[in-house]
């Protein structure tokens, strides 16, 4: 007498083979696409659009809460804009000045003749 086939390893047995034939032709599929070269210029289309996205939300978030911000007293986005390129500039001069001072140290010492 034989014993029937437990239904959960049946099931198990038939996900395994499904997955197995489904991961399959999805790598042929992608070798195809890839020998081809549609996935290149796919890609940089989806990253040409997404950019383009985030710049237009970037752009109409700012419109439309930037009236609130300053309704509600807070410093203007122009302002808050300008004051961080200041600081910028100011971080930038301090790198310049470290650099010189870094040359400067680190410059071979020589001595004067009396």
């Amino acid at each position: 007498m034989t014993q029937p086939e437990d239904p959960v390893a049946q099931s198990v047995a038939a996900w395994k083979k499904m997955t197995d034939e489904y991961l399959a032709a999805l790598g042929k599929s992608l070798e195809e696409a890839k020998a081809s070269g549609v996935t290149d210029s796919a890609a940089q289309q989806a990253e040409r659009t997404y950019l383009e996205i985030q710049n237009l939300m970037r752009t109409a978030s700012q419109q439309a809460f930037s009236p609130v911000v300053e309704a509600f007293g807070a410093v203007p986005l122009t302002e808050f804009q300008r004051l961080q390129d200041q600081v910028h500039t100011v971080l930038l001069r301090l790198d310049r000045i470290d650099d010189a001072l870094r040359e400067l140290r680190d410059r071979p010492k020589t001595k004067k003749k009396r």
